[in-house]
């Protein structure tokens, strides 16, 4: 299987890492803007370097795509690739906002191509456990937090270019959420951009609180900040009766308030999903992905009424 890479960041070495390894497939190029940054990813990986997308398609004719790309460039990426038929493995957020995510969603529909959604928490193998004791004694409250440092890179402290920290990253707390909760509303957001001197031009609130409401009244918060100097959270709790599940990249943990019980999480999410993906494409099982588009999109609408309802305040 022929296949490319869109994007020349972190989150696309991450996927080329797996990609490498995957039996039956070959690398044949990468697109950036930049072009000589895609022709120094090309040097490491394989392939041939472009800087721009049809070049790429009539050049090497993949079969299948990996966009790994700023939130505010998508829209025209994903739209060329549906047009050209060819599948594609586009990483969260969907984009900036919501318009550019529900387009790509309306040119998808009728088609039969195989989209995959890099929602990588859907790949941990603590899932299973989690569901079954779900299953046992349901959520009754839902608290959600991703606590960590303002990543460096400017485009993702212009709110405009990343969204915001609840659209590019608890947006993951959202999506894992949803698949074991169910789908929620959003009661109430509050948000506070914080002055510091190291990020003069941030537009991306610092601090966030949401209020939501699950299927049957379950109540539910989200907090996320980018005040600190590292990750101290980015978990999700689900308060049963009797014990608090926490789940995390790393591990579930069951909490009883007399006993702690710690089931680590060792897969890797990325191989998990890419190899789904890959395998989707090759069997033509649309099915096979983790998550696809239109899944996806329900979890970047939630981000987007949270951003939508924040209510300044300090």
């Amino acid at each position: 299987m022929r296949i490319a890479m869109i994007g020349t960041g972190g989150v696309a070495a991450r996927h080329l890492g797996v990609l490498r390894d995957v039996p039956g497939l070959e690398l044949v190029g990468h697109l950036s803007a930049e072009g000589a940054r895609a022709d120094v990813q090309a040097r490491q990986w394989g392939g041939r370097g472009y800087s721009q997308l049809d070049y790429l398609l009539d050049s090497e004719r993949p079969q299948a795509v990996w966009v790994c790309v700023t939130p505010d460039r998508h829209g025209l990426l994903e739209e060329t690739l549906i047009e050209r038929g060819v599948h594609f493995f586009v990483e969260k957020p969907l984009a900036a906002d919501l318009p550019t995510a529900e387009r790509i969603a309306a040119h998808l529909v009728g088609q039969s191509l195989v989209v995959g959604v890099g929602y990588k928490f859907r790949a941990l193998d603590a899932l299973p456990l989690t569901r079954q004791l779900l299953a046992e004694r349901p959520p009754h409250m839902v608290l959600a937090a991703w606590h960590d440092k303002t990543p460096p890179p400017a485009w993702w402290q212009d709110a405009s270019r990343s969204g915001g920290q609840i659209v590019e990253q608890a947006t993951h707390l959202v999506d894992l959420a949803r698949v074991l909760v169910g789908e929620p509303v959003v009661v109430a957001a509050i948000g506070r951009r914080v002055w510091r001197p190291e990020f003069p031009s941030s537009t991306v609130d610092d601090v966030t609180a949401a209020l939501l409401r699950f299927p049957g009244d379950i109540p539910g918060t989200l907090t996320a900040t980018c005040l600190l100097e590292g990750n101290l959270a980015a978990h999700l709790q689900l308060v049963c009766e009797s014990r608090i599940l926490t789940l995390s990249e790393r591990m579930l943990r069951i909490e009883t308030g007399r006993e702690t019980q710690e089931v680590p999480s060792t897969a890797d999410a990325f191989f998990v999903e890419d190899t789904a993906f890959v395998q989707a494409v090759r069997t033509g099982d649309r099915g096979g992905v983790l998550c696809d588009y239109a899944d996806a999109l329900a979890t970047h609408r939630v981000c987007l009424a949270i951003r939508s309802a924040v209510t300044p305040f300090g």
